[in-house]
């Protein structure tokens, strides 16, 4: 009985030695060997050495720039201009509650593991993300750009060869930046853009035997207008190049796409019910408007097509073309017996619109505006306590609007009238005068007074 005694009290005590011999990490005052944040060892510091490391390399990731880099071109992110810092109480809690929860043998497990392969605690940062947007979508517009096909000249005649496209992926951008400021080194990211393919090639352009110009159309713009003259640039040149087979039916909308600051529009003055307040993608009507015109020169079938509310300066009445996005579009079908392309260029403050075609059309085209009439403004008074009795004051003077029908008129070469047709009936609306006006005088009640008696 003793004998088994003395087993069992040897048995318990090494039993003793080896859960003492496991457990002894779990009383650690330091950080757990081969724990590291950002591949930075950390092990065997204690919390306020993690702290105090912590700190000063936040100060000197707030100085370190982010490089990118595109071909020859390179560009610096600081860190400041992003709100960055470290979460230093955030990333020490997650360093020093390693191996401190779960079950005992979970820890001593995690422990042993780190002592063998190293384990990484993830660097916990603050950054303002509108901050970042922002600069990513600057990188976007100085990198980015859309494909050109080949096209022929306005000006020259002579054909424009193909220009590869590019996308700056801005959402893989992103993350490289946040993991750049999670990082100890100061490597250059390549920014991570994709080369978009032209459709038609000069010789594709070749093979199709347009050459000849069928019609054109001029606009001229406020080139001051920086927003707005960029919106026209981009529209211009999403459209040029566009080949249209025969029965082909072309949409504004589709070649242009949606009217958004990432697509590369900006903000600028537009008509919205019938008032000129700023969106984005102000100008692009200006565009749709002279390719309209174009088409109707070119004697091709227009198939949808909307006026503005108000009338415009750039283009004659009955003559513009609105269009919004999923809402109102410009389409018309190469009605011709052959393929042709749209071709827009920008000289100084002048959009040229043409259409090419195989062959110059064999007839003379007139577009001429006939049956106006003028609607007159009407006039609003407003009541404005701060005018004297009778004063008045103009506050927004009135325009007056428009009906108008459009006929187009095609003559042979020697100049008979072959047909005219009715291209449409457009009605544009007043501005309405404003006029602020005194409040009214109303007159003095007289009393009888009371006879004395």
């Amino acid at each position: 009985m003793k004998r088994w005694a003395g087993i069992l009290a040897v048995t318990i005590s090494m039993a003793m030695v080896i859960v003492f011999w496991l457990s002894r990490p779990l009383f650690s005052q330091q950080v757990y060997q081969g724990v590291a944040v950002a591949n930075i060892e950390v092990g065997g510091k204690t919390r306020e050495e993690v702290v105090q490391l912590l700190t000063a390399w936040q100060k000197d990731q707030k100085a370190r720039p982010i490089l990118l880099s595109y071909e020859d071109r390179a560009y610096r992110v600081e860190p400041e201009n992003l709100n960055y810092c470290i979460d230093v109480e955030a990333t020490t809690d997650a360093v020093w509650q390693f191996g401190r929860d779960d079950s005992w043998w979970t820890r001593i497990k995690n422990i042993r593991s780190a002592e063998k392969e190293g384990w990484s605690i993830p660097l916990k940062i603050k950054y303002n993300e509108n901050k970042l947007d922002s600069i990513i979508e600057q990188l976007r517009e100085s990198v980015s750009r859309p494909p050109c096909n080949a096209t022929v000249s306005l000006l020259s005649g002579r054909v424009i060869p193909e220009q590869e496209g590019r996308e700056l992926n801005a959402g893989e951008l992103k993350e490289l930046i946040v993991l750049a400021l999670n990082r100890s080194d100061s490597a250059t990211i390549p920014l991570p853009v994709t080369a978009i393919h032209p459709e038609i090639t000069a010789n594709a352009l070749a093979e199709s035997g347009i050459k000849e110009l069928v019609a054109v159309y001029t606009t001229q713009f406020n080139a001051e207008d920086v927003n707005r003259t960029a919106n026209v640039k981009l529209s211009a040149q999403k459209i040029t190049g566009k080949l249209l087979y025969p029965g082909q039916t072309f949409s504004y909308n589709d070649t242009v796409g949606p009217r958004e600051k990432s697509q590369g529009f900006k903000e600028a003055m537009e008509i919205i019910n019938g008032e000129f307040v700023p969106g984005v993608g102000g100008g692009v009507c200006q565009v749709s408007s002279t390719l309209y015109n174009t088409v109707l020169l070119a004697g091709l079938t227009v198939v949808e097509r909307t006026n503005h509310s108000k009338p415009l300066a750039y283009v004659p009445l009955g003559r513009d073309a609105t269009v919004v996005y999923d809402v109102l579009d410009l389409k018309f079908i190469n009605s011709s017996q052959a393929p042709i392309m749209i071709m827009a260029e920008i000289i100084d403050n002048k959009l040229h619109v043409g259409i090419f075609g195989q062959r110059v059309l064999e007839k003379n085209i007139d577009i001429i505006t006939t049956e106006q009439q003028v609607i007159q403004p009407a006039i609003i008074k407003k009541t404005d306590a701060a005018l004297a009795p009778g004063e008045n004051k103009v506050e927004k003077p009135g325009k007056p609007g428009y009906e108008v029908t459009v006929v187009r008129i095609i003559r042979n070469d020697s100049g008979k009238e072959l047909r005219r047709e009715v291209i449409s009936h457009d009605k544009y609306a007043p501005d309405n005068t404003v006029i602020r006006v005194g409040p009214e005088v109303r007159p003095v009640e007289s009393r009888k007074m009371p006879r004395r008696r």
